[in-house]
């Protein structure tokens, strides 16, 4: 899970001696809140148990010859994810650490803080957990963590050495772009729909969805290809009896849409409807934790020895969404809260990022393959409501 939070010039000065000062402060807070999230200072074995050794984390500081703004907002996300150890985002990471950080300093005096958490221990929540309370301990140096390790008494793990992941990365085949909606932009998104109660994340994931799905059938010729929508979602609040914000594992399921047969059934009020059927089944259901559908899907995929979803027999585009974790709010290390916050690259094909800006919009970050993505970007009801990020965005943002 590869993290990135940007910090401008000004917040640095601050400090007395601010790159070596927050060298220091952060590479001792990082040891000592190893301590409380002891599995992530450990070693994966079989790529399915963790040794809790004590082996600790990597903590990388590295220059970066340009201005952050440059890289922050450019275009490609390979310039981006020269804030993330290389070849680390993403991959299985047998032979690193299960923590790797990542300090890079900008000739401009900014600098960003990255953070690729394996996700054998945790989800998204998870990592939110760790780095609020890394944040809170690197200001105040008597702070108590206390996070709840679930461990296996919620979700079993498979018995036995996992051979290799059931998920490979598949990056290589696709390119990223990223869009923004601005809170403006959502509302005018959210109201255009006509269905009730719609949120942020039901009407952005709507669109792009309807959009990437398109796009695939113009690539095929304006032959349909039929798909379906397939969304991941914490459990926490679901479970019975429920499990506190601060429990510690991979705690999701996923969600599904139909498969879609028919273009006339990619229009946004029908796919807001069933997306928030499919989320009121999954509430609605007596054991989200025996019948988890994510988790069921991967053992198969890992006994069968067939790639994961492949028995639907169509497209699968996955969403995610770290939306519900106020990142920028809670990373205050004792130099200001991040200006921007970001994600790497990946992990697949036909992925969906849904990130939150400081600012209450929403940042997507959003993997096609080459032609699928140069006609995606260009679509009008994409671009009614979302801005991409390019030279142009630079230059209003420099404004």
């Amino acid at each position: 899970m590869p993290l990135v939070f940007f910090y401008p010039k000004n917040q640095v000065n601050a400090i007395p001696n601010g790159p070596k000062t927050i060298s220091n402060v952060l590479s001792n807070s990082l040891s000592k809140i190893l301590s409380y999230y002891y599995p992530w200072a450990g070693t994966l074995k079989d790529n399915a148990t963790i040794e809790c050794d004590d082996q600790g984390a990597e903590f990388l500081e590295v220059q970066i010859n340009s201005s952050m703004d440059k890289v922050v907002n450019h275009p490609d996300s390979n310039v981006k994810d020269l804030t993330f150890p290389q070849g680390l985002p993403w991959a299985n990471g047998v032979d690193r650490a299960l923590i790797v950080a990542q300090l890079s300093h900008f000739d401009c005096g900014g600098i960003a803080l990255s953070v690729c958490l394996s996700h054998k221990i945790g989800d998204g929540s998870s990592a939110h957990c760790f780095l609020r309370d890394w944040a809170a301990l690197t200001r105040n140096s008597n702070t108590n963590p206390s996070p709840y390790f679930v461990e296996d008494s919620i979700v079993p793990s498979p018995i036995g050495p996992l051979v290799s992941p059931v998920i490979g990365s598949d990056t290589d085949k696709c390119v990223q772009k990223r869009f923004v909606f601005s809170s403006t932009k959502l509302s005018a998104l959210k109201s255009s729909i006509g269905v009730q109660n719609v949120t942020s994340n039901e009407a952005a994931n709507a669109l792009i969805y309807k959009c990437a799905a398109s796009s695939g059938t113009v690539v095929n010729s304006g032959s349909f290809k039929r798909s379906q929508l397939v969304q991941f979602l914490d459990i926490r609040e679901i479970t019975s009896p429920q499990l506190p914000p601060n429990s510690i594992g991979n705690l999701i399921s996923i969600i599904s849409s139909p498969i879609y047969e028919d273009k006339e059934e990619l229009k946004l009020p029908n796919l807001v409807t069933d997306i928030k059927k499919s989320k009121n089944y999954l509430s609605a259901r007596d054991n989200n934790v025996e019948e988890n559908e994510f988790a069921i899907e991967m053992l198969d995929a890992y006994r069968s020895g067939e790639v994961t979803f492949y028995k639907r027999k169509c497209d699968h585009y996955f969403s995610s969404s770290v939306c519900k974790f106020p990142f920028s709010q809670d990373l205050d290390f004792g130099f200001g809260k991040p200006i921007r916050s970001s994600i790497a690259k990946g992990p697949i094909n036909k992925f969906i990022h849904l990130m939150r800006t400081y600012d209450g919009g929403i940042e997507a970050f959003v993997n096609l393959n080459e032609q699928e993505m140069s006609v995606f970007e260009h679509d009008d009801q994409l671009l009614e409501f979302a801005t991409p990020i390019n030279e142009d965005f630079c230059n209003k943002e420099e404004q």
